[in-house]
């Protein structure tokens, strides 16, 4: 698929003609980073959007060894927006959670397409709305649900992001997910995390392979884990 193909099925560009997609691609450099690599790292200077174009990363905050995962984000996906908006340092740590391309747009080239393509501003207004949204609503989820919840909650969401079907009627997420990366994306001690992921082992919501791959089986039960 060519550059401008690519960009086309990528939602921030995605109401751009042939013309506009061809000026934008100019403007782009690729980059592969390894699996684990630091993309972004909190508190550097924000000179760059980052766009996916294969693999996977995880927006974390990391403090005293301590991760908390705020998002994992796939394809089409795109970060750093917030720091070439407001020119403040990178607000998270960005990594590879497998091997990964990205294309980058630097801050000033992002200006100059935000000036002369508005339509690429109001598509950046509609994802940062989504993002809102949903960190509106998992705020609910912190404050009204215990552990279990918290869990399920993640695990249905991360299913119907990061998953696929499978013959036997179950749902593989496609992340590497240890207990302390669920610990770190629903807030809890891996301790917690080792209760609850075993209590739903033990019921068949779910079932976790060698590789820290979970499929989910009952997606109702987790559902109701959830109310």
């Amino acid at each position: 698929m060519s550059l401008t193909g690519a960009l086309a099925a990528i939602p921030l560009f995605s109401e751009l003609g042939e013309t506009e997609l061809t000026l934008v691609a100019g403007y782009l450099k690729r980059h592969t980073f390894a699996e684990r690599e630091v993309i972004v790292k909190r508190d550097s200077p924000g000179d760059a959007l980052f766009i996916l174009v294969t693999g996977k990363v995880k927006v974390s905050y990391i403090e005293d060894d301590n991760e908390t995962i705020i998002a994992v984000l796939s394809p089409g996906d795109f970060f750093g927006e917030l720091s070439i908006i407001d020119g403040e340092g990178r607000s998270a740590d960005v990594s590879a959670v497998e091997e990964t391309e990205v294309l980058i747009l630097s801050a000033s080239d992002f200006s100059q397409c935000i000036h002369t393509m508005p339509a690429i501003a109001f598509s950046l207004l509609k994802e940062i709305a989504g993002r809102l949204r949903r960190s509106t609503a998992w705020i609910r989820v912190l404050s009204s649900q215990d552990v279990y919840g918290r869990i399920a909650q993640q695990l249905l969401q991360l299913s119907d992001s990061h998953g696929h079907d499978l013959p036997d009627n179950g749902r593989r997420i496609n992340l590497r997910l240890t207990q302390n990366d669920i610990a770190g994306i629903v807030g809890a001690s891996r301790e917690s995390v080792n209760k609850a992921m075993g209590y739903f082992k033990q019921k068949g919501y779910i079932a976790v392979d060698s590789t820290y791959h979970i499929t989910v089986y009952d997606r109702d039960a987790l559902q109701k884990r959830c109310q």
